[in-house]
């Protein structure tokens, strides 16, 4: 909010000494102070809160699944070394020739063992050359498939007792992963005579952490050795199956750690996790469960916004309600005997606003949140429009113009906010940016500070193009702004403007308009270069960047025909490239100099606005015009009141969206059928349906609008039903100069 400046009372109006209201005025200050900062803190205490309490929430889940993963991998590896004793007590001491003799029994007695435990792969018997003897899976056994070369073979002639478990293997014979759980098999002497082994599935643990993971969103799991080789993980479980020996957590499970947190890198995935582990007792393996940060925020983020969207409405309009209360204390503290109306006058404000909060925490949609916020632009902008033409002697007061510079800021940032949605009513122009670019680079230059070289070249030939001349300035100022960002230590930013022949990678070519800002600071990660068009994903921390600058950017291109590209190197600067079509020659360029205004327009305007407050502001505003206004609130009441009178109206003025089975597109439709003599206004807080507005040619009004252009329109309305009504008069000169009814 701008700063209220002192107030001074104009001389024309002092006629006695007025005593200063200065413990009011002083209270309200405070109360415009408590109204921002007050609230400001407790979101900020909120939100810190709920960031921590997150991250414990989080931690205290991946600790719970931990316990649940180890019982369950544990009842698991407890069975199958039952399973692989049972296994040595089968074959005993038997050499491999007594055993490949009685093969077909000792499969079917493998087979019987392994029936009913879906865990297992198959079961193996295999001899000192490393060749299998029995198995569950086939008989007779495939004796042609050397196996000494795994890890298996070589611990357990090396050592014997030793129950060994590998990392996740593919089968030699059908390409299943499995991991083995083995045992050494012995001769009577003690020699090495081959192995017994399990061969487990690993998607048995994947499908119960998959079930884990439906009741905790974000969880991973993985089972792993102490020398952090991967037996099984949730999700990909088909990626790399190694964590280096260098990762922190691998170094814990070489420490003897036995459980605790581990925040990091994951050394398999590189997202930034929360880690939990817990080590499966006697056997050296861990199961660890990992939750990404973002997952975690992203919870966080769901709840400020959703406080926020409550929040913030309410913060800025308590504190508008306390600026609007202090300026209506010091404007009309001469006037006591006013007192009362301007009491009632404030509480039917605050009725309103009341009202229009609960539209604002019940919209959720940007859409919806847009509109209202537009309205309430429209009835700030148009009362202090009526105050100006009302009281001429308020032209240049600082309170009006702070008015109309915050009303200006709020459809500004309105539009900011629809155009990531595309759901932002565009107002293409012709615009010559011979002209137009220099002029946008100098204010700019403030901005960027006295660090940063800007410097901008538009080729002679350079060809219009047709935008929206706010969006385009916006989309500049947050290019600029992003180069400020990433030269802290100050850097050269260059804008170049030419026509191209080149065609965009992905984009059709042909002869565009290129506008290409370079700027020479820290560049960008490849990674994070294809988000940087995404909403609201920033690498700007918190509080310092919306994510919403380079999406805007891309909507203002596409909407306009173009498209936008970007390419950028760590070290290097970063250069996004704008591409606009030429504009066509029958668009007109934006005039700088218009007629003017006629003082007073006589005419009579049928208003449609279901919103209470914004039809008083705009009726006052049409009365300040000297229009005849009647007010209706919805298309049904329209079409009625039009019905009844041969010439009830002059112009209609609707609301695109209004109750009742006719909305405002559709009346003006039935008045075109039925009434082609009587011109018809649209208005519109956002572009839901402005492309059927448009292809009925009908001219379609911004809220908030300006009492300039809303005089203008009616005028141009006005001055086009008289030319279609009497074509003689086509070309006989502006409305203003020659129309009687104008006056």
């Amino acid at each position: 909010m701008d700063t209220v400046e002192p107030y001074s009372m104009p001389k024309a109006a002092v006629t006695s000494p007025v005593p200063e209201p200065s413990r009011a005025i002083a209270r309200l200050r405070l109360v415009i102070a408590l109204a921002l900062i007050v609230p400001a803190l407790l979101f900020a205490a909120v939100a810190w809160y709920l960031h921590r309490q997150a991250f414990v929430d989080a931690r205290q889940e991946l600790d719970a699944a931990t316990a649940i993963a180890k019982e369950h991998a544990l009842k698991l590896f407890d069975s199958n070394e039952m399973l692989l004793q049972r296994m040595l007590d089968l074959v005993g001491t038997a050499n491999d020739e007594t055993l490949l003799a009685g093969g077909q029994q000792l499969h079917e007695k493998l087979v019987r063992m392994a029936d009913g435990l879906p865990q297992i792969q198959g079961l193996f018997i295999s001899g000192a050359d490393g060749r299998m003897l029995a198995s569950s899976r086939v008989y007779p056994p495939a004796r042609n498939i050397d196996y000494s070369d795994r890890e298996m073979f070589k611990i357990h002639r090396e050592q014997r007792g030793v129950l060994f478990i590998t990392d996740q293997l593919l089968s030699r014979a059908t390409g299943e992963p499995f991991f083995d759980l083995s045992r050494r098999r012995e001769y009577a002497d003690g020699t090495f005579a081959g192995v017994v082994s399990t061969s487990l599935r690993p998607e048995y643990l994947t499908r119960f952490y998959s079930e884990l993971a439906g009741q905790v969103p974000g969880l991973g799991m993985t089972v792993l050795r102490k020398d952090g080789r991967v037996l099984a993980r949730w999700p990909d479980s088909a990626g790399d199956t190694v964590s280096p020996a260098d990762d922190a957590l691998i170094q814990r499970f070489a420490a003897g750690e036995r459980q605790g947190n581990e925040d990091g890198a994951s050394p398999l995935t590189g997202a930034e996790q929360l880690r939990v582990f817990r080590r499966l007792d006697p056997y050296p393996l861990y199961v660890v469960a990992g939750m990404d940060r973002t997952t975690v925020l992203g919870g966080w983020w769901h709840n400020i916004g959703l406080i926020a969207l409550f929040a913030l409405p309410m913060e800025a309009g308590f504190a508008w309600m306390a600026w609007l209360a202090l300026r209506r204390t010091r404007n009309e503290f001469d006037a006591m005997q006013r007192l009362a109306a301007e009491t009632a006058h404030r509480q039917s404000v605050e009725l309103a606003l009341h009202q229009s909060q609960k539209f604002e925490t019940m919209g959720r949609l940007t859409g919806g949140v847009a509109h209202d916020f537009n309205n309430l632009l429209m009835v700030i902008g148009s009362n202090s429009q009526v105050h100006q033409r009302l009281r001429p002697d308020l032209a240049g007061n600082a309170q009006i113009t702070a008015i109309d510079r915050a009303v200006a800021s709020g459809a500004k940032l309105t539009r900011q906010l629809l155009a990531f949605s595309r759901r932002q009513p565009m107002l293409p122009e012709r615009v010559d940016l011979k002209q137009r670019l220099p002029e946008l680079i100098d204010l700019l230059r403030p901005t960027l500070g006295h660090s940063i070289q800007a410097s901008c070249s538009v080729a002679p030939d350079t060809d219009a193009i047709e935008v929206d001349p706010a969006e385009l300035e916006l989309a500049i100022i947050n290019l600029g702004i992003n180069a400020r960002d990433a030269m802290p230590t100050g850097g050269q930013l260059t804008v170049s403007v030419r026509n191209t022949l080149d065609a965009a990678p992905g984009f059709a070519g042909g002869r565009h308009v290129l506008i290409e800002v370079r700027d020479t600071g820290s560049g960008i990660e490849a990674a994070v270069l294809e988000r940087v068009f995404e909403p609201f994903f920033t690498t700007k921390p918190v509080g310092q960047g919306t994510g919403l600058g380079l999406s805007q950017v891309r909507t203002l291109c596409q909407s306009s025909g173009g498209d936008v590209r970007i390419e950028s190197r760590p070290g290097e600067g970063t250069c996004v490239r704008l591409y606009f079509p030429p504009a066509p020659a029958s668009v007109a360029t934006t005039a700088t100099e218009r007629p003017p205004l006629p003082a007073k327009l006589d005419c009579r305007v049928l208003l449609v606005e279901d919103n209470a407050a914004v039809a008083e502001a705009t009726r006052s505003l049409l009365q300040s015009m000297g229009c005849e206004t009647t007010h209706v609130a919805t298309g049904d009441a329209a079409w009625k009141y039009i019905g009844g009178d041969a010439n009830p109206a002059d112009i209609v003025l609707t609301d695109i969206e209004v109750p009742g089975s006719m909305d405002g597109i559709a009346l003006g439709k039935a008045i075109m059928a039925r009434y082609p003599g009587l011109p018809v206004l649209l208005m519109t807080g956002y572009a839901e349906r402005l492309r059927e507005a448009k292809l009925m040619r009908w001219e379609v009004l911004p809220k908030p609008c300006s009492s300039e252009t809303l005089a203008r329109a009616i005028v141009k309305a006005l001055k086009g039903r008289r030319v279609a009504a009497d074509p003689k008069t086509a070309g006989a000169g502006t409305v203003a100069g020659g129309d009687p009814d104008l006056k």
